[in-house]
């Protein structure tokens, strides 16, 4: 019996729905961009994977609005979509999880791992809203802070407004970041 992996496209195909996954004999390979440096060790990573590539796959259907302050920044994300609201519920939970615990995603990404090795500096809160979530990111260390904005604008506003093709290429540090 031959068993063959998925590719990238096929993955994100599946990813967006959910109940094809049974198309492939094998789960698909998290794509490059999403793995840490022990994706294998991390249980949660494939489940989080889905939720984001289906987040990604839909971008369109999803709106954000970020605003600065002192501390950090607070996001507004939402869709008109029920079920994609539901997703971007979740997805915002599941990463305040990672975050809380720092169990990272995204290490080849220069923003993601200075992110989560500050995430202890880092106070995250997401409320539940009608179409999706209120999230508020927070620090009294102004280098996390630098790392919050620079995530919220150019990592996350940016995914919603690139899906996959955004999501493939890393965020740079923010300029002045001190590490």
């Amino acid at each position: 019996m031959s068993h063959r992996t998925c590719s990238r496209r096929e993955f994100l195909a599946v990813a967006a729905a959910l109940p094809l996954l049974t198309a492939c004999e094998q789960p698909p390979p998290l794509p490059d961009w999403m793995l840490t440096p022990a994706d294998a060790a991390d249980a949660g990573l494939r489940r989080d994977a889905l939720v984001i590539g289906e987040l990604l796959a839909r971008h369109r259907e999803i709106r954000r609005e970020v605003e600065h302050f002192s501390t950090g920044i607070r996001a507004t994300t939402t869709s008109a979509a029920p079920d994609l609201a539901e997703q971007i519920r979740v997805h915002a939970e599941q990463m305040q999880s990672r975050l809380r615990s720092g169990a990272p995603i995204r290490q080849d990404d220069p923003l993601f791992a200075a992110v989560f090795a500050h995430h202890r500096e880092v106070r995250l809160q997401v409320e539940r809203l009608a179409g999706g979530v209120l999230v508020t990111e927070t620090s009294e260390d102004p280098v996390a802070v630098m790392l919050l904005r620079q995530h919220a604008v150019h990592a996350v506003s940016e995914f919603v407004a690139g899906g996959v093709d955004r999501a493939r290429r890393s965020t740079p540090l923010p300029p002045g970041y001190p590490g």
